[in-house]
């Protein structure tokens, strides 16, 4: 059970964390601007850390991971001031509803996960606390971060037909654990941090629940996946890894401009060989209404009548205009549907997808009586992704990129002291 609730509770927080409170007499390891970082707490991350990646316990171990959780925590600091100083800081509201999804996640009753946390010798405010910090860093991303990246349709096209001309070659599914350098006497200092994730890999640690605790890039909540990756999407450096890697390999740190990369390459593919479930419908949809209970004459009534509005169909929006003209019919659009999604109705499913655009399916017996289906657009049918995916993929890149500049400087212009 316990590894379950691991994955349900790094599944949903990014494990950055705020400020717990600085006890008397603790040893203060770091200062961020007016705030405190004391032996306590970095003993107690170190604690989660090697219980949430199931290796075990020592000193050496401790000792190695120190450094790589203190840099977090550093950062975790940073972000809460600025979250508190946007006025974006999680509510205890906020809190609590997280710690419920991760309690009903996991198949445990409400309050478990406090017992959870004892059971493992962690105390509950580090927990209850890397949620608020999860949190308000969210809100940054979303109200300030997010209004600095735009995605044209010029983007979209030009992506569009990369993916065209990359019909046939392999992609590869790829995690990344990301270690930024900010300044050039961080590099050294951010290698090893690099290599001492290398070493947890190596010793059997997961990889997402590393990129979870270690990452400091956008993925570390997705356990470090970056998706499915064609060659030349990524820097030089990282694609000539990606080329290089056995599927299920893990690489050694990779040097780019902006820090030190460890990559898995966790699946092979074609890209854009057909993947039939994937392919996505927009649909017009005319119902007549026809209640359960209807008797077999007036089922074969509107039957006849639902098969007569067929044969006027010419094109998908028709369906509209015959629905204000028919009696007790109704019509309604359906974009983006999957092709998965029409499984539940096996004769949708078998025969919607092979329409050709403009064609009409049907009738199909439906709660609300009988349905008439006619198709508008389809999208994937190549393997290709919908514009819509491909946009939510471009704003991901961006968010990533511009995330990062964000912490950048929040680093830059923040008091750090480390303490002997």
């Amino acid at each position: 059970m316990y590894a379950l609730i691991f994955r349900a509770f790094l599944a949903l927080i990014v494990i950055l964390s705020p400020v717990l409170a600085s006890a008397q007499g603790l040893r203060v390891v770091a200062r961020v601007n007016d705030d405190a970082i004391t032996d306590f707490e970095l003993t107690q991350r170190v604690v989660l850390a090697i219980r949430t990646t199931n290796q075990p316990d020592s000193p050496e171990l401790r000792q190695r991971i120190a450094p790589q959780m203190l840099r977090q925590m550093i950062d975790e600091r940073l972000q809460i001031q600025d979250a508190k100083k946007l006025g974006l800081r999680a509510t205890d509201g906020e809190i609590a509803q997280r710690i419920g999804e991760i309690e009903r996640s996991a198949g445990l009753a409400p309050g478990q996960f406090k017992l959870f946390l004892q059971g493992i010798g962690v105390p509950y405010e580090v927990a209850a606390q890397q949620l608020e910090a999860t949190i308000s860093w969210l809100k940054i991303v979303r109200r300030k971060i997010r209004s600095q990246v735009d995605i044209s349709d010029t983007e979209i096209d030009e992506t569009l037909a990369r993916m065209r001309a990359n019909i046939g070659k392999t992609e590869s599914r790829v995690g990344e654990i990301f270690i930024p350098i900010d300044r050039p006497d961080q590099a050294d200092e951010a290698r090893r941090s690099a290599d001492r994730v290398v070493e947890q890999l190596r010793r059997g640690a997961p990889f997402a629940t590393l990129a979870q605790q270690f990452s400091h890039g956008a993925t570390a909540q997705a356990g470090g996946d970056l998706g499915w990756i064609l060659p030349g999407t990524l820097d030089p450096a990282l694609d000539a890894a990606i080329d290089k890697l056995q599927v299920r390999a893990t690489s050694e740190p990779i040097r780019t401009s902006a820090g030190w990369h460890i990559l898995l390459v966790a699946d092979r593919r074609s890209f854009a060989s057909s993947r039939p479930d994937d392919i996505r419908l927009n649909l017009v949809q005319l119902t007549l209404a026809l209640p359960v209970n209807a008797s077999p004459a007036e089922v074969e009534q509107s039957t006849a009548e639902a098969r007569r509005a067929m044969g006027n169909v010419r094109q998908c929006g028709d369906l509209h205009v015959m629905a204000r003209s028919m009696k007790g019919a109704s019509s309604g659009d359906l974009s983006n549907v999957r092709v998965a999604d029409l499984s539940s109705n096996r004769q949708m499913y078998d025969e919607i997808p092979k329409l050709a655009i403009g064609g009409v399916a049907g009738p199909y017996r439906v709660a609300e009586g009988l349905q008439i289906v006619s198709l508008c657009a389809k999208e994937g049918s190549n393997g290709l992704p919908t514009r819509d995916s491909i946009s939510q993929q471009i704003l991901l890149t961006k968010l990533e990129a511009a995330s990062r500049r964000y912490m950048r400087d929040l680093r830059r212009s923040a008091t750090i002291d480390l303490k002997p």
